[in-house]
């Protein structure tokens, strides 16, 4: 970590209904590691090294390995603490500090938290925030054995949209209210949401931003203009459609179109909406918080010796 004092940390605590013992196999074992948190993973208790990366992983190449560390690793505490340089969105490499703790609740429920610490204004809140509700949502659905989540991939791909999708157990006509009522958008996404008007036309009011209502097919299809990242593309458009699957609904989700082709993976609405969509899955089958909003980050001040 830089000996900068100007650090900021962020902090989030998960709760998962499984004993203490298989949530701290998950954060410590490579092949579970593998599973939720990164495509390639190395961890060697033994000589306490560790490796990850791989093309689910936001902020760092997908084909490099940049040096991580082994800074603390205590099975009987449960604790795992690591170095994690990534790159901001500008590319330069940036030291980062993760902690992870596991905590027993009970026999059958533990809660895992965690702290990243970080420089301030070498990553933005908003970046950390997508970047553990991507992974933490990873681990609950994991630990409790829920069908495959959104990852997307952090590649060089280049496009002028893109596409985002999951599987829930939800019925279409309770994703479609989820998404289309002010309750919905609250439970999920905007908790400052004010007011919706369900018509081509109509206006979505989050709150700190007026949306236009593009396209309206009731328990089929809800679109609108997209303006708060859109900056030199004011008529960006985010689309979620919904189809029945097996006994649940696939949700789509697409935003497009640029005015040029960009990489997908450094714009904040992709991986932004990404977090967004694991959030809505989990509203959807759990009825919990949304992780992004549980996400503190304050000024940081490193403990007296």
């Amino acid at each position: 970590m830089s000996t900068e004092t100007n650090k900021k940390h962020a902090s989030v605590a998960v709760d998962v209904r499984v004993p203490a013992k298989v949530a701290w196999r998950a954060i410590s074992d490579t092949r579970e590691l593998q599973i939720w948190f990164a495509q390639q993973v190395n961890v060697d208790t033994i000589n306490k090294t560790m490796s990850f990366g791989g093309k689910y992983l936001p902020f760092l190449r997908y084909d490099e390995r940049p040096e991580q560390k082994i800074i603390e690793l205590d099975p009987d505490k449960m604790t795992l603490v690591f170095s994690w340089p990534l790159r901001h969105r500008e590319g330069d490499l940036v030291q980062t500090e993760v902690r992870f703790q596991v905590t027993a609740i009970d026999d059958t429920t533990c809660r895992l938290d965690v702290e990243h610490i970080f420089v301030e204004d070498e990553l933005s809140d908003d970046d950390l925030r997508n970047l553990w509700t991507l992974l933490l949502n990873g681990f609950v659905f994991h630990m409790e054995g829920a069908s495959a989540w959104v990852r997307p991939e952090f590649t060089h791909k280049r496009g002028k949209d893109f596409r985002l999708d999951f599987w829930t157990t939800a019925k279409r006509k309770e994703v479609y209210e989820t998404l289309t009522t002010v309750d919905g958008i609250r439970g999920f996404f905007a908790p400052q949401v004010k007011t919706i008007e369900l018509k081509e036309g109509g206006v979505l009011d989050l709150g700190w931003d007026q949306l236009p209502v593009m396209e309206i097919e009731e328990d089929v299809k809800f679109a609108f203009g997209w303006r708060e990242v859109a900056d030199e593309d004011p008529n960006l458009v985010v689309r979620w459609e919904l189809k029945d699957e097996g006994n649940g609904t696939r949700v789509v989700l697409t935003e497009g179109s640029f005015t040029e082709p960009v990489v997908l993976s450094t714009r904040s609405d992709y991986d932004g909406w990404a977090a967004v969509m694991n959030d809505l899955k989990r509203f959807l089958e759990t009825h919990r918080h949304p992780i992004f909003l549980s996400i503190l980050i304050e000024a940081y001040e490193e403990a007296e010796a």
